[in-house]
């Protein structure tokens, strides 16, 4: 009877640990899924700051008599894209410009006074863009990086921004050497 107590004893202490680590290996998933909540609860959080950020910053434009397109409204775009003709207003009327191609594409022409800056290096370099408010007409080939760093541009606090539509595949202005 004994030696059957002793056994029930330590089948008990066997079912006791190995319940004890179950716990333990639950808690710790516990642990990493409640990690994993806050840092997506947060992200999202951060997400919905920005667009409300956006929002606003829409909002005061309008505000101010500015005009937007309904597709800057319902992309929640801070920047529009130009037409030739509208890029060409703007060079005209002293806007600045980017050219976000790479040296190789630049070798062909730029639009005169513009500042080359390539696109994977804008990040880096976009405390060269002074932030007064001037409009700023940011061209590429095709317009589809100009168009991402305009948005780039838009999250850091820029205005007055202005994708070329095309870019300078569409580009029948003058035409400078960099």
């Amino acid at each position: 009877m004994d030696m059957l107590a002793v056994g029930l004893g330590g089948g008990a202490l066997a079912v006791a640990l190995f319940a004890w680590l179950k716990a333990g290996a639950s808690k710790a998933r516990v642990d990493e899924l409640e990690r994993e909540l806050r840092r997506r609860t947060e992200g999202a959080a951060e997400e919905l700051r920005n667009e409300l950020r956006v929002q606003r910053e829409l909002l005061a434009t309008v505000a101010e008599g500015g005009r937007l397109s309904r597709d800057q409204v319902l992309e929640g775009r801070l920047w529009s894209d130009a037409s030739v003709a509208q890029a060409l207003a703007l060079v005209q009327g002293g806007a600045r410009v980017l050219d976000v191609r790479t040296p190789g594409e630049t070798a062909g022409g730029i639009i005169p006074g513009a500042l080359l800056i390539p696109v994977d290096q804008l990040e880096a370099r976009v405390r060269e863009l002074p932030k007064d408010g001037k409009p700023l007409l940011v061209c590429c080939a095709g317009g589809s990086r100009s168009a991402a760093a305009c948005e780039f541009l838009a999250q850091q606090g820029y205005s007055g921004l202005h994708n070329l539509e095309g870019g300078m595949n569409s580009w029948s202005g003058p035409r400078a050497r960099p």
